[in-house]
């Protein structure tokens, strides 16, 4: 009985010794599996944590989700860059006015003889042109709208034809016209109402709204402008335009900035405006401290240091070993970015580390606190080694 007493006192003690020589060695990180058929390897590149390393790491792009809204398989979380790809529609040159139906024209014509009133009268009557007198007994104003045969009515000139030209070419047939009637081409012609030509404009704020196209030429940039349509850095705005059967993408940003092309408003564009959330990111605290995942912007771009000192962070956990922190980025292979936080200076260095998405902060445990927690695992043992040797097992 001696003997069996005195091997399991033995065998405990050997545990004791074992435990307590691998739980005050140093943490270390590792990727090899002992069974590669259930976890996957990985290659770790171990490296102190400099302020060269922290030029490098915040060059990084920051991946940025978006929610997609929608109730079907359309709705979810996809990263920025797969919805936008700038497609601009291609530039054209400015072009005329080009009438439509709708339209109207004012004419002024300055002549030696007034048009009667009867004279004037019967010219509304049989016609769809509006005639008014002046108390100038020398000018006449007459306003002709395009119908619905594509020509309109003006008084001293006649019917012409005003569907798809310009006010440059009616000006000359008026002036043709004139010439031929023997009178002199004392006249003035503009586009006095625009009815036929519009754009549309549909927002996540404002709903949707009609632009009226007219002969000054509106850009796109003049539209977002006038709808007080502003950069928000909290959400992703995208910009659509649908012309012709074909859909332009691009970002707000990008159809704000001075280098992008000018993309001018045409008749039947219809503009889509869509404001989408981001997804905050986010980063593990492992190691010796409460497993924590804590969400970081990317219109703040927190540092290592806002994970470390957040209020109950690693740093603020007694049993942190504050000589062993590590940041891990990547995959294959995993960069573990060694850093002592024991020095005071490192403060700075961990400040001037932008997080990203899935990075990974590791605070090792202290020696002790795992050697005290294998020694209460162990305490039992020891107990029943101990009523085994004074015979107090029941």
């Amino acid at each position: 009985m001696f003997r069996s007493v005195c091997k399991i006192a033995g065998i405990g003690l050997c545990l004791t010794v074992a435990s307590c020589s691998e739980v005050v060695e140093p943490i270390q990180l590792t990727g090899l599996s002992s069974d590669a058929t259930e976890q996957e390897e990985f290659d770790i590149n171990l490296q102190p944590l400099t302020f060269e390393a922290a030029q490098k790491l915040n060059a990084m792009p920051f991946e940025r989700l978006v929610s997609l809204p929608g109730e079907t398989s359309s709705a979810n979380v996809v990263p920025e860059k797969e919805i936008t790809k700038n497609s601009f529609p291609s530039t054209s040159k400015n072009q005329n006015y080009q009438l439509g139906i709708g339209d109207e024209i004012t004419l002024i014509q300055y002549i030696d003889n007034v048009v009667s009133i009867g004279t004037a009268g019967a010219l509304i009557e049989q016609g769809s042109a509006d005639f008014s007198a002046s108390k100038s007994p020398s000018i006449i104003t007459t306003r002709g709208r395009v119908g619905t045969d594509g020509s309109l009515l003006l008084i001293g000139v006649g019917r012409i034809n005003g569907l798809g030209r310009s006010i440059e070419d009616l000006r000359d047939e008026v002036r043709n016209i004139m010439i031929r009637n023997g009178g002199a081409p004392n006249f003035q012609m503009e586009l006095s109402g625009f009815n036929s030509q519009r754009a549309y404009l549909t927002t996540n704020a404002n709903g949707s709204s009609v632009i009226p196209i007219t002969d000054t030429q509106v850009t796109l940039r003049d539209l977002i402008v006038k709808s007080n349509l502003s950069l928000n850095e909290r959400v992703l705005t995208i910009i659509e335009i649908q012309r012709n059967g074909e859909t332009y993408s691009f970002k707000l940003a990008d159809i704000l900035d001075g280098n992008s092309p000018v993309v001018d408003i045409q008749d039947q564009d219809h503009v889509f405006v869509r404001s989408l959330a981001y997804k905050p990111g986010k980063v593990f605290l492992l190691g010796g401290v409460n497993p924590t995942i804590i969400s970081i912007k990317p219109e703040e771009r927190q540092s290592m240091a806002d994970a470390l000192f957040a209020p109950g962070g690693p740093l603020a956990v007694s049993t942190a070993q504050r000589s062993a922190v590590y940041l891990l980025r990547g995959r294959d292979p995993v960069h573990a970015y060694h850093l002592d936080a024991r020095n005071p200076l490192s403060v700075a260095l961990a400040d001037a580390v932008e997080l990203r998405p899935n990075d990974i902060v590791f605070v090792a445990e202290q020696p002790i606190t795992t050697f005290n927690r294998t020694l209460a695992n162990v305490f039992p043992l020891r107990v029943l080694l101990r009523d085994i040797q004074d015979n107090n097992v029941p």
